[in-house]
């Protein structure tokens, strides 16, 4: 057992309930006796505070109290501790004890508070308030413990060791099932404890009942007490909606960069809404057909258990022969969400046709209605509104999540979601601000919708086609996700290659790959790539494994940017430890430098690496610094810097890749801005060409390039999972793949190298492979 990351967990999430719990507690105080034309409009915004994606919230909090953050002047808060993420998930679930709360308070009479007039402030509190929201507490803060115990988001964006976010690095970095069960298992205790805790416990939703008059219990709590009450209320709520919200609107950054984020995450935005619309009109489907089924607790289990174990057990099931084809389609990530968000849904729309009129269902059966004619006439009338409210509250839980997604996403599935996750978690980017506004723009569209063409218009009929076609659509794509090209060299279309050949295939095994982030090659023109384990492959150029060796510290982050030096050593770059290293070709450590820092000649997190004719070492680095650095062969002097953020010429926002012509110009892939720029080697500035977008000469994140000897530019795109080649006048010639898992295609590729005869090498990074594309 790691005693010390069992400590963390117990500490974040304890601290993460009580502080929720405390808060929420004092805003249903408040709540309780405020006037009514306030109650509706701070109950909604409890409940938008509650579906707030999270990593909006950890966003304006890395921005307001990050290492650069606008606050830290004069608040000297780190956000990246544990009090950091204890904060946060205190934020985020601060509404679960407030809405159990508030519901234990409606029981309040009249009588109650007439019974004795001397039960007034405290006494009112000890001897009444408090007895009747005993079991609310008790279960508010049982929920918000293990919703904060197994929450994955913000620990591991904000690099805070907890359980949810150690089983992903363990299992992210090992492919071992058995490790990450065995680390796993209070994960699964405590939800299951929780379940049972609950299915015990009264049913404390008397919403439907009359409470006491709000004057009248706010003049026996005391001015203290409300006046208290309102100020957490106030605070709870400018914390966990106000603040995120005006930092994320109020930015002039947003705004100018919302259009290209739009054009650079076409791609993620249709995968996002494909996988929520089709889960949410899924479970809506399950919950009509199943609603006499006692289902309602044990459905439970699976939503508290967090995504990354669901996850694995999917991933252990589906990858294997004969089943694998689910496992590389979107259906893996609809049936993982069908199974962890099933219990919100299917619970409301059950819940609503058990409560309708008893009276109309009896009339019905006697007139011998069947089982159709009974939902379409009888129930759907009556529960038609709240199986709506289940499919927009399913649909906004599938849109945001990405901790069942992270480890399933198929190749080319990614979701904004889980691009934002990758940019919060490899390093805070402006963009991600658009990315957000972008976000709230599609988990709004549902609601316009309805209020376009009205809900109630859309009947049975409406109704009933939307259930046909999420079933055709799963099954046309469970259908078409049962055949998958298993073949390790196939001939493609291209100007420029011949064939595609696959090396290596998911694992952590000799000669297997997990997300692999960086290729280059020797001038033997073997294959050398770094991987999510932290290892060093070697391999021939027919794709046969050779050796490897495992970098020694890989705990704040794994190697990425590889390239040969002048001497024939494999020159490897660790963003995290902001450091360079030289290995022969055998494995051994010739060279190392690096420091951390912002002046001249230390570094940030660099990223990208590339060496000139003249042996002189380019490496590219962002967060701290957006610049690119000169520096002598092994790092001895730092011979020149340029650049910082901006979207301007010679600016850059995450510089991520650099390539080197036969004229020893720089090419550097601006990632965030969605372009290259060329350099001559001393810096100066010569051009620039791309934008947002996925035409050709458009660009999604473009990750990396090299320059072939005839002055071909080959672009790796991140977010469009392609390569783009352009000539030397920076005019697009050619497309290679798109998204898919197929020989030839890609699933966000980080990393190209050419080889001595022009043969490309593609770090296909979600398909866990190297892809060869053989040069005509």
């Amino acid at each position: 057992m790691n005693w010390p990351l069992v400590g963390n967990s117990l500490v974040v999430s304890g601290a993460a309930a009580a502080l929720a719990v405390a808060g929420g507690a004092l805003a249903a105080l408040w709540f309780a006796g405020c006037e009514s034309r306030w109650r509706a409009l701070f109950l909604a915004a409890a409940i938008i505070a509650l579906v707030l994606p999270p990593f909006l919230v950890v966003n304006c909090w890395i921005e307001l109290l990050g290492e650069n953050g606008s606050w830290r002047h004069w608040l000297p808060l780190n956000i990246y501790t544990l009090g950091g993420a204890i904060w946060n998930l205190a934020l985020l679930n601060w509404p679960i004890a407030f809405l159990f709360v508030t519901a234990a308070w409606r029981r309040v009479q009249a009588a109650h508070l007439e019974v004795d007039p001397r039960l007034e402030g405290r006494f009112l509190l000890r001897w009444l308030l408090l007895p009747m929201a005993r079991t609310a507490l008790a279960q508010s803060a049982i929920l918000t413990l293990v919703l904060a115990l197994n929450n994955f988001a913000v620990p591991a964006i904000l690099q805070v060791k907890v359980f949810p976010a150690e089983v992903w690095v363990l299992f992210n970095t090992t492919f071992n099932y058995q490790s990450a069960m065995a680390l796993s298992w209070p994960l699964v205790l405590a939800p299951l404890i929780l379940v049972l805790c609950l299915r015990s416990a009264d049913n404390l939703w008397s919403w439907q009942s009359r409470p006491a008059d709000a004057r009248a219990l706010r003049r026996q709590l005391g001015a203290a007490w409300y006046r208290g009450g309102a100020l957490a209320a106030v605070g709870l709520t400018g914390f966990s909606l106000g603040v995120p919200l005006w930092q994320l609107a109020g930015s002039r950054k947003t705004w100018l960069e919302f259009w290209p984020a739009f054009l650079a995450g076409q791609s993620a935005i249709v995968h996002s809404l494909e996988y929520a619309v089709l889960s949410a009109a899924l479970v809506v489907a399950l919950a009509l057909l199943t609603w006499r089924a006692r289902l309602d607790w044990a459905l439970w289990l699976p939503f508290f258990i967090p995504g990354v174990l669901l996850g694995i057990a999917l991933i252990w099931i589906f990858n294997r022969p004969g089943v694998n084809g689910i496992y590389q389609s979107a259906a893996i990530v609809i049936l993982a969400y069908v199974i962890r968000y099933a219990a919100l849904g299917w619970n409301i729309v059950a819940r609503a046709i058990r409560t309708g009129d008893p009276s109309l269902l009896a009339m019905a059966r006697l007139e011998g209605a069947n089982f159709w004619q009974i939902l379409r006439h009888i129930h759907w009338p009556q529960a038609s509104a709240q199986v709506g409210a289940a499919w927009f509250v399913t649909y906004l839980l599938c849109l945001w999540d990405v901790e069942t997604l992270v480890l399933i996403v198929p190749p080319g599935g990614e979701s904004l979601s889980l691009r934002i996750f990758n940019l919060l978690h490899y390093g805070h980017n402006s963009q991600v601000n658009a990315l957000c506004l972008l976000f709230l723009v599609l988990a709004l569209l549902p609601w316009l919708g309805w209020m376009i063409v009205g809900a109630a218009r859309m009947g049975w009929r409406a109704m009933q086609t939307t259930s046909c076609v999420a079933l055709g659509v799963l099954s046309s794509i469970l259908l078409s996700g049962c055949s998958v090209d298993d073949r390790k060299s196939v001939p493609i279309e291209s100007k420029f290659f011949s064939r595609v050949e696959v090396i290596g295939s998911r694992g952590a095994g000799v000669g297997e790959l997990n997300k692999p982030r960086s290729v280059a090659l020797d001038a033997s023109d073997n294959l050398y790539v770094i991987d999510m384990t932290g290892r060093v492959q070697k391999f021939s150029p027919g794709g046969k494994f050779i050796l490897e060796w495992q970098m020694p510290q890989i705990e704040k982050g794994k190697p990425k940017g590889m390239c040969r030096d002048q001497a024939g050593d494999i020159v490897l770059v660790e963003p995290h430890y902001s450091r360079v290293n030289f290995f022969s070709t055998e494995g051994k450590l010739t060279a190392q430098f690096g420091h951390k820092g912002t002046n001249v000649g230390q570094l940030g997190m660099p990223r990208g690496a590339a060496v000139s004719s003249r042996g002189e070492l380019y490496l590219c680095e962002y967060t701290d610094s957006e610049r690119v650095q000169r520096f002598t062969a092994h790092g001895e002097k730092c011979l020149g810097a340029w650049g910082r953020l901006g979207d301007q010429p010679g600016e850059f926002s995450r510089a991520e890749g650099l390539g080197i012509d036969a004229n020893d110009n720089i090419y550097v892939a601006d990632s965030c801005n969605h372009r290259i720029q060329v350099f001559s080697s001393q810096g100066k500035f010569l051009r620039q060409y791309g934008r947002a977008g996925s035409g050709p000469g458009e660009f999604s994140y473009p990750y990396d390039i090299r320059i072939d000897a005839t002055g071909l530019q080959f672009v790796c795109e991140f977010g469009n999972s392609r390569v783009q080649i352009f000539d030397s006048h920076d005019q697009s010639l050619e497309i290679l793949g798109g998204p898919g898992g197929a020989p030839g295609q890609f699933s966000n590729p980080w990393s190209v190298a050419l080889d001595s005869k022009g043969n490309l090498y593609v770090a296909d990074a979600l398909n866990n492979r190297v892809q060869k594309f053989l040069r005509k």
